[in-house]
Formats: structure tokens, C-alpha cells, sequence
């Protein structure tokens, strides 16, 4: 069956079973997008460049989740080596003001605060001594004044009338002995509406994410009648969380989240299609639900950390668990969700794609098919020398240079340097996947150090490979991400492979 009859069934059946008839179909009063800094830093330029795009197809507002980026005073234990200065904070709200877009902070206060919770200054705040990602919700008291400074740090250079304070994934909730004594509705509850009595003691309106309450619903009529609940939904159920219908029932705002970037993406893998087809199913959905709000949300990474730690669990650093391909490559999918939001009707990946092919890049009838193949190829992550369909990483290999030889011919007449990271992104696939058939036949029962040297050699080559596409993506987003960010995310992506590397001289050296 052709593609898009395949989507327009799915859509059909997601509004069947999940949307009750609330009236009138109406237009978002927030059209927002999400920008992600814990991972990956924008320079000023850069988020000046999008917010002009932005403006243009009708956004009217930016959600920034600044981090350790943040340029605090009181709290500046928190800000890390990429950390805005204050003129630059304020340049981009005035310059987003001007085009008449509302910068919305999203400053976590319960779950994924590790970045503040490594710090001994914040750990009487830790519900876990060692798993540092939650604040305790049974130390209301403590955490009031800390994030009461905090919120207002951050409020200070952020006019807006809305607030974000996150609140989502608080996966130890009930976790410490004094919490586990409580009702976990109960406890959070409390915990975010003291929270919310901070920032709307500033004159503003606080904004959750909506999957803990939907989860833990029991007292969330307690929570503050002006609170804005985001539903972010990346391609499952509408009652994925909980039972929408819980929020609803007390007459609850809600605003919708789909997702530009969200697991399983990385460096070199890119499921493109889960997020067009989540713009095509959700975004007519909280439409029909009456949503007052959007939100594409751009995740730069999974808000998982790893740890290095010394003795008593002291953290000496932190890295993230998973990174994404910089935004730079996603303007497809940008235009796709502000497509999505400003029209009636359902997005249509297939003909938005193909249609984008020709006017964004100019290209031909056949180019344009070989285009919409692309996204179209399934990227899976790899384990074990296979995919997660099942795919050997040899049959894997082979279909993605099919598509390399094909997608290497495309005529661009129009925008080549932005196609430029769709070529990059196909061969940082290629690279990584010729990588994990080398770790599979390392990993493999009949390896031994005699097969050691030969390894070596293929790796090494691979290794270089690797290194001049790390030039490579540099050059494309010299002015997009800020200076160092390269190093980073390139040493990210080799250092294991560059471990086994060297791994396997040592094995060669001592075999011989």
C-alpha cells in the first residue's frame, strides 16, 4: 500500500479511538519551539538566524532550556564553559520580542537537575546520594530557596508572562525513606505547587510536563488552576502516561509537544520518519483535543548522564549519555511542524517531502524520489552484529551504500551547503556502522589476539575516515554551534572506537 494511504489510516484510527468531540476545531494560541542547550550550545548569530525563520511561518514563541548555559550570578556554580553572558540573553529576547516571538525559560527544578545536584553546594537537595538527577520533594523548604533564587536569577532577563519548570521524569519519586512513606500523587503535588507559588509570586504562569500527574493523577485538582500542562507525545498512545481525560475533567490547559529530535537519534542515526509521521498523527490530534498550545521540542540529548567519581561518591564530571546530530541538519522538519501547525489538515510526509525536494533544493522528478528514499531507509541502533529488526550488520552495510551511490548523484541547484548535512549524516552512518562490524567480530567467541593486527589495520582506516568527517562537520556548523562544541561532539563520537583501537596494538604488540 502506497505510503500515504498507510498514514492517512493511521491518523483516522488515532483520532477514532482517542478524541472526544470538544467543539470547533481551533488554531494554537502558542506555536512554540524548543531549544535544547544541555548538550549543544548555539551561538547568538545562529538562534538570531532561526528565530527571523521562525517568525516567518508563524511561531510565535521559543521555549529555551538553558542548563548550565545560563548566565547566573548568585548561583554561578552552575554555569558550565559554554555559559551565555547576560548581554547575550538579552539580545536574543530582544531580538525574538522584535519579531514577535515570546522566549519562554524552561528552568528544571525536580527531575533532571543533576547538573545542579553534582555540585556539594546543592546536595542536601539529592534524593539519592549517588543517582543525582532529582531534587527530594519531602525538602520543600530547602529547595524553595534555592529555586527561589534560582527562578528569579533566570526570570530577571525573561519578560514573559509564562514560566517553565519541567518536572517531568522524576523516576525516583518515592525513593528516599522519608518519601517512600507518602502517597506518590501526593508527594508530587506538594512539591510542584510549591513551585509554582515561587513563579507566580513573580507575576507569572508556571508550565509542567504533563506524563508524572498523568501517571500519579490522585490529587491533581490540588495543582494551581493557572498551570499549563504539556502533553509531549513522540509517536505512541495518547494515554501513554495516564488518562488524559484526568486533566481534562477539572478543566486543565494543555499544550501539545511532538519532537524534532528524540531517542533512538544520535550522531549517526536519524529515525526521520518516526518524527515526520508523530507531526502527522499528534499535531491533528491536539487540535481536535483543544490543546491552547504547541511545542516542537528539539532534544540535543537523552537527559541521561554518566559519571566519573571519586571517593564518596564526590562526581568529578558529567557527560551525556546520548547526542544528536546539531539542528543545523533537521530544516526539513522544521518547516515540516510549522507546515503541520499552520494547515487544517494532516501533514503528509511523503508529498511535504517530495514537494520540499523540488522547491527548497530544486531538484528533479527522480532526484526528488532518490531524496524521499533517504528518509525513508530505516536506521535501527546495532547490537551483536544486527539491527534492532534483525538485520545483519553486513546486509545493513551493503543497503546503505546502494543508497550512498544514488543519493552521491543528486543534481542540488538550490540551499547546497544546508543538503550538505544530509550527505554528512548518511556517511557518519556508514562510518559508524563499518565500525560496529569490526567491535562485532572483536566481540565475536572466535576472536583471539592472533586476529589482533589485522583488526587494527581495518579499524585505523575506519578511524581515519571518521576523523575527516569530524572536519567535515565542523566546517558545515562553524557558525552554529560555539566554539569547542566541535571537539566535543567528535570526541564523543570516536572515543570508543579509538579505544578499541588502541586495545587491539597493545594485543598485537604483546602477540608478537
Amino acid at each position: 500500500m502506497h505510503v500515504g494511504k498507510i498514514l492517512i489510516a493511521l491518523i483516522g484510527v488515532f483520532l477514532f479511538l482517542f478524541t472526544s468531540v470538544r467543539g470547533e476545531i481551533k488554531d494554537f494560541s502558542i506555536k512554540a519551539f524548543h531549544l535544547d542547550f544541555r548538550a549543544q550550545v548555539m551561538t547568538v548569530p545562529a538562534i538570531k538566524e532561526l528565530a527571523l525563520d521562525l517568525s516567518k511561518k508563524g511561531i510565535n514563541a521559543i521555549i529555551i532550556e538553558y542548563e548550565a548555559t545560563f548566565p547566573f550570578k548568585k548561583h554561578a556554580t552552575l554555569c558550565n564553559k559554554y555559559a551565555y553572558s547576560r548581554k547575550d540573553v538579552k539580545e536574543i529576547v530582544d531580538y525574538c520580542k522584535s519579531l514577535g516571538i515570546d522566549v519562554i525559560p524552561l528552568q528544571n527544578c525536580f527531575g533532571h537537575c543533576e547538573y545542579i545536584l553534582r555540585h556539594d553546594r546543592y546536595i542536601n537537595l539529592r534524593e539519592d546520594r549517588k543517582e543525582v538527577s532529582q531534587v527530594c520533594p519531602s525538602k520543600i523548604d530547602s529547595a524553595e530557596k534555592v529555586f527561589g533564587e534560582i527562578f528569579s536569577e533566570v526570570a530577571s532577563l525573561h519578560p514573559s508572562k509564562y514560566f517553565h519548570i519541567g518536572a517531568d521524569e522524576t523516576y525516583l519519586l518515592g525513593h528516599c525513606k522519608e518519601c517512600s512513606k507518602k502517597d506518590k500523587s501526593k508527594l508530587f503535588v506538594d512539591y510542584v505547587k510549591a513551585m509554582c507559588k515561587i513563579v507566580e509570586g513573580m507575576g507569572k504562569t508556571p508550565i509542567i510536563w504533563a506524563d508524572i500527574i498523568l501517571k500519579y493523577p490522585k490529587v491533581a485538582h490540588e495543582l494551581p488552576k493557572n498551570l499549563v500542562f504539556v502533553d509531549w507525545n513522540y509517536g505512541w498512545s495518547p494515554n501513554h502516561f495516564g488518562n488524559l481525560e484526568n486533566l481534562f475533567k477539572f478543566g486543565a490547559t494543555v499544550w501539545g509537544a511532538p519532537a524534532l529530535r528524540s531517542s533512538p537519534d544520535n550522531i549517526y542515526l536519524v529515525d526521520w520518519m518516526k518524527h515526520f509521521n508523530n507531526l502527522a498523527t499528534f499535531i491533528p490530534f491536539a487540535k481536535s483535543k483543544g490543546y491552547k498550545g504547541i511545542i516542537d521540542t528539539s532534544w540535543s540529548t537523552s537527559g541521561l548522564y554518566g559519571f566519573y567519581y571519586d571517593n564518596n561518591n564526590e562526581i568529578l564530571e558529567m557527560y551525556p549519555v546520548r547526542q544528536v546530530y546539531p539542528m543545523s541538519g533537521f530544516q526539513i522538519l522544521i518547516d515540516a511542524f510549522c507546515k503541520a501547525v499552520s494547515e487544517k489538515g494532516a501533514l503528509d510526509p511523503e508529498n511535504f517531502i517530495l514537494s520540499y525536494a523540488a522547491e527548497r533544493y530544486g531538484l528533479n522528478h527522480k532526484d526528488s524520489q532518490i531524496f524521499f528514499s533517504y528518509f525513508q531507509h530505516p536506521q535501527k541502533c546495532v547490537r551483536s552484529g544486527k539491527d534492532s529488526n534483525g538485520a545483519a550488520i553486513a546486509q545493513l552495510i551493503q543497503e546503505i551504500k546502494e543508497l550512498k551511490d544514488s543519493f552521491d548523484k543528486i543534481s542540488v541547484s538550490k540551499n547546497d551547503v544546508e543538503f550538505e548535512h544530509y550527505r554528512l549524516m548518511l556517511d557518519l552512518r556508514i562510518n559508524y556502522l563499518k565500525y560496529k562490524e569490526i567491535e562485532f567480530e572483536y566481540d565475536s567467541p572466535n576472536y583471539d589476539s592472533s586476529k589482533a593486527g589485522i583488526l587494527k589495520e581495518r579499524l585505523e582506516s575506519i578511524i581515519s575516515e571518521s576523523d575527516e568527517l569530524g572536519l567535515r562537520f565542523e566546517s558545515i556548523n562553524k557558525t552554529y554551534l560555539k566554539p569547542g562544541q566541535f571537539e566535543d561532539i567528535n570526541a564523543f563520537r570516536t572515543k570508543k572506537m579509538k579505544n578499541l583501537c588502541a586495545n587491539l596494538a597493545r594485543q598485537a604488540e604483546i602477540c608478537n
